[in-house]
């Protein structure tokens, strides 16, 4: 059975993310409070990780988020946060091979004043 832990695979996109502009703060689950920052993102394994024997699969979803700016959705800062992650995501990160087509789904808001974009990445793991 293969190590696929889904910390590292976490951590190794956030630091993607970091190195691509996307976002200063990257957290692995949105805050249950009131941020008091622009904007920031939320990198997650999605539902679970398939072990091949040889490889294995999973989704890495990533969830962006821009402050409303008069109660309405930041559109143009969504819409820069989400160039900068398709422009600089590397299409391998360490072990993880990233299918280049993404599933984005529509703009949704939360109850603390950010909407969000919410991109999701297939993903191959190379087994070690």
């Amino acid at each position: 059975m293969n190590n696929f832990d889904t910390t590292d695979i976490e951590q190794a996109f956030g630091q993607a993310m970091e190195d691509a502009g996307v976002t200063s703060l990257i957290l692995n689950n949105r805050p249950k409070a009131k941020l008091q920052t622009a904007d920031f993102a939320v990198v997650r394994v999605g539902y679970d990780v398939t072990d091949l024997a040889a490889y294995g699969t999973c989704s890495v979803r990533i969830a962006l988020y821009a402050r409303d700016v008069d109660n309405l959705k930041n559109g143009v800062k969504l819409g820069v946060m989400y160039d900068k992650l398709i422009a600089g995501m590397p299409m391998e990160i360490g072990r993880y091979l990233v299918d280049p087509n993404p599933i984005i789904s529509p703009d949704i808001a939360d109850d603390y004043g950010f909407h969000a974009r919410i991109v999701t990445f297939r993903i191959t793991i190379k087994a070690v």
